[in-house]
C-alpha cells in the first residue's frame, strides 16, 4: 500500500516516485518485446531525441504484465479509490530518448490536445522505468511540482478549453500560466511513477551514450468521460480520499 508521506506528496506535488517497484524479471520481459517493436520498425537513424510507440495492450502483453503482475495498477487505483481505473486511450506508449540530444524544456504540456474540438484528458499518468536516470542530461521526464493545481485553477477562471489555443501549453498563453520552477525526475531501472493527469511535464535532453526507455500508462477513471470537464476544474473529483 502507498504510505500516507506519499499520498500526501502526490496530493501536494502531484506526482510520487516509488523506487525498486517493479522486479527484475518483469523488466527484462518488457525489454524483450521493446526490441521487437524497435526491430519492426527502427528509428530513424539520425532520429536524436524522443521517438514514441503507441499500441495497445494486447500488442504489448510483457508490458501490460509489468504493471498489473507488479501492483502498479493497484497502487494507482489506491490514490483513484474507489473509482476503479482502465486504459484511458487503449494503448501503451513505449518513450525513447536518443542521445546525444542537448535540450532544456522551456515549459510544460498536457496530453490530450490532439483533437481541434475538445481536450481529451485522463485521469492518471503511471510510468515504469527501464533505464537509469539518476542523473539530469539521462533524457528524463520534467515536471513542475504542484502544476496540477495551478491548472485546475486556470480552467475555473477560463473554462475547460483555455488550452485549446495553445495546444496544451500553459506557458504560452498571453499571459502565461504563472509556475514553479521544473524538475527532471531522477529515477532508476524498476522505478514506478505515478502522476496527477493536470501535471505538467515534458521530455529531457540525454547527453549520455545509452537510449533511455521507459513505458507509460494513461488511466481513466472508468466513467472518465461522464466528466471529463469538472475533473479538470477540481483537480481531486476523481481522487476523493485525497482531498485536503
Amino acid at each position: 500500500m502507498l504510505s500516507e508521506a506519499q499520498q500526501r506528496q502526490f496530493a501536494t506535488d502531484g506526482y510520487v516516485l516509488i523506487p525498486s517497484f517493479v522486479p527484475e524479471h518483469l523488466l527484462a520481459s518488457v525489454d524483450k518485446e521493446i526490441d521487437v517493436v524497435e526491430s519492426l520498425d527502427p528509428p530513424d537513424p539520425e532520429t536524436k531525441g524522443t521517438r514514441f510507440y503507441f499500441l495497445p495492450p494486447e500488442r504489448l502483453p510483457a508490458s501490460e504484465e509489468a504493471i498489473r503482475a507488479s501492483g502498479a495498477f493497484e497502487r494507482a487505483e489506491e490514490l483513484t479509490s474507489p473509482h476503479p481505473l482502465v486504459h484511458g486511450y487503449g494503448h501503451i506508449q513505449i518513450a525513447l530518448n536518443i542521445p546525444h540530444w542537448e535540450h532544456t524544456p522551456g515549459g510544460p504540456h498536457l496530453d490530450g490536445y490532439h483533437d481541434p474540438e475538445r481536450p481529451y484528458p485522463f485521469t492518471l499518468l503511471a510510468g515504469i522505468f527501464l533505464s537509469d536516470e539518476r542523473q539530469p542530461g539521462s533524457g528524463n521526464l520534467w515536471v513542475w511540482p504542484g502544476s496540477h493545481r495551478s491548472h485546475a485553477e486556470l480552467f475555473r477562471s477560463d473554462g475547460v478549453m483555455a488550452l485549446m489555443p495553445s495546444g496544451g501549453h500553459s506557458t504560452l498563453l498571453d499571459p502565461p500560466l504563472s509556475l514553479g520552477d521544473p524538475t527532471p525526475i531522477l529515477a532508476k531501472r524498476g522505478d514506478l511513477l505515478l502522476a496527477h493527469y493536470l501535471l505538467g511535464h515534458n521530455s529531457g535532453g540525454n547527453t549520455t551514450s545509452r537510449t533511455r526507455r521507459a513505458i507509460y500508462y494513461r488511466l481513466s477513471t472508468a466513467d472518465h468521460n461522464d466528466r471529463w470537464a469538472a475533473a479538470l476544474a477540481d483537480p481531486f473529483l476523481e481522487y476523493p480520499s485525497l482531498r485536503p
